[in-house]
């Protein structure tokens, strides 16, 4: 069996993570773990439509609460990849996390002080989480992602408050996510760059390029976390009772 990897898929709003992320996941097997972005479903985010109203006033408060379950999220899936069951994909990450709270410092939403408590929370968290093995970045046109957006706003009546986020705050937003995603790859995490402006509603053409992802994924061999005790001048300290 091949290891197993964390993999989270990262893009701005309207990408198309979701899509990939549950094709993807399904693709890797029937082992893998599958976790969504907190969204306005089950009332995973009960702040988006009061920060789309209000955000200067909700702001920092669904960034922590974002945060603090994207937290779960990735001690779930990495727990599921430390103990051999399967891979782990999550759509948006922990780390993801940053370029919103970024942003809303930039966009004057969240105060300095607001941001200073936010960046403590993520560092006394960042003890027990695990760098992913795989960061798929999606590569969208930010007027292809309002054109998604505008189209899902349609389809689900909780995106309805979507209609607040405008072309300028999807570029921002995307240059944050180059931003993270950039200190991810110098921490050595494998970025896995796709293009996805073309809309894939051909099957065959999907299957195409997530196949192209599984194999990129599992041909990588991680290396083992724990102590490599097949070292002899390990295995002779040990014996060595020391």
């Amino acid at each position: 069996m091949n290891q197993c990897c964390v993999v989270i898929v990262e893009g701005i709003i309207g990408a198309g993570k979701s899509f990939l992320t549950e094709e993807l996941g399904k693709a890797l097997g029937p082992n893998t773990l599958i976790q969504m972005e907190p969204d306005e479903k089950d009332q995973a985010n009960p702040y988006l439509a009061d920060y789309y109203q209000d955000p200067d006033r909700w702001a920092f408060p669904m960034q922590t609460h974002l945060l603090q379950a994207r937290y779960r999220q990735h001690l779930n899936a990495q727990w599921h990849v430390l103990s051999h069951i399967g891979h782990s994909i999550l759509d948006r990450s922990f780390f993801g996390d940053t370029s919103f709270a970024r942003l809303q410092v930039c966009e004057g939403h969240m105060t300095e002080r607001e941001y200073y408590t936010y960046q403590s929370l993520f560092k006394i968290m960042t003890a027990s989480v695990l760098l992913p093995n795989f960061c798929i970045r999606l590569l969208v046109n930010p007027l292809t992602s309002a054109r998604r957006i505008e189209g899902r706003m349609q389809q689900r009546e909780g995106r309805k408050c979507e209609r607040k986020i405008d072309l300028d705050y999807l570029k921002a937003l995307d240059r944050e996510i180059d931003h993270m995603t950039e200190v991810l790859r110098g921490q050595g995490v494998r970025v896995l760059e796709v293009p996805w402006d073309v809309e894939r509603e051909d099957p065959e053409a999907r299957n195409e390029a997530v196949q192209s992802l599984v194999g990129r994924i599992n041909e990588y061999c991680p290396p083992d976390l724990f102590l490599n005790l097949k070292d002899d001048k390990m295995l002779q300290y040990y014996r060595r009772g020391v």
